[in-house]
């Protein structure tokens, strides 16, 4: 009969805590950004005779953490913010330039030096093509409206292609994508998804659009 009430006892203890912990507030909430492949890519056109060299980019947001990737707003309006749940920004844009380009069928250096996306800094042994940039802007907002919760992702990066051997920027060009949602639900996978597929969006409107890069490797063979 003691071993049962103790047994009643844990059960309750257990639910107790599980109800205090769901009515406990949110302060934090984190999500995976990640570059999402399209199911078809544009194959290359441009030719080049050595890989092409991808630095990795530099978060310029006039943030005071870069870890941030949004917030959420809530009715009562505070707001709660969003991190990564495994890689900071400048790696998944990195890594997605990366994946696009080689989804396309580009050689890719196994560098991933810094690069301050100056002329005066480029290493001669980095390769043939330079691809370096920055993050401008990067940010999914959630916010409730009654029982609607609206998403607002905004992505703004700044892309420089260089020739290596002759130390030269070659373009410096800005690409832009935004998306919306209105949807009953919240979840860190909706805010994840969303976000992922902005800025798989920003990246293939340069690194995939078939006509940016072979244009840059023409100047270049030529």
């Amino acid at each position: 009969m003691m071993h049962r009430f103790f047994s009643l006892g844990i059960g309750a203890g257990i639910l107790w805590v599980l109800l205090v912990s769901s009515c406990a507030p949110v302060n934090l909430y984190t999500i995976t950004m990640e570059y999402l492949s399209p199911e078809s890519s544009v194959p290359p056109i441009g030719k080049i005779r050595g890989p092409i060299t991808v630095a990795a980019f530099i978060d310029a947001r006039h943030i005071d953490d870069t870890m941030r990737l949004g917030t959420v707003i809530p009715a009562e309006g505070k707001t709660i913010p969003v991190l990564p749940k495994y890689r900071r920004a400048t790696e998944t844009v990195t890594d997605g330039i990366k994946t696009c380009l080689s989804s396309q069928g580009y050689t890719l250096s196994p560098n991933n030096p810094s690069w301050d996306l100056r002329r005066d800094t480029i290493d001669q042994e980095w390769g043939h093509l330079l691809i370096g940039g920055s993050i401008d802007r990067l940010d999914v907002v959630c916010r409730y409206d009654g029982i609607k919760k609206i998403y607002q992702t905004d992505i703004t990066l700044t892309l420089v292609f260089a020739d290596i051997r002759n130390a030269q920027i070659l373009l410096k060009m800005e690409t832009t994508a935004t998306a919306s949602l209105t949807h009953v639900r919240f979840s860190e996978e909706m805010l994840g998804k969303q976000i992922s597929t902005t800025l798989s969006d920003a990246i293939r409107r340069v690194c995939g659009d078939g006509r940016t890069l072979p244009q840059i490797l023409d100047r270049i063979e030529n």
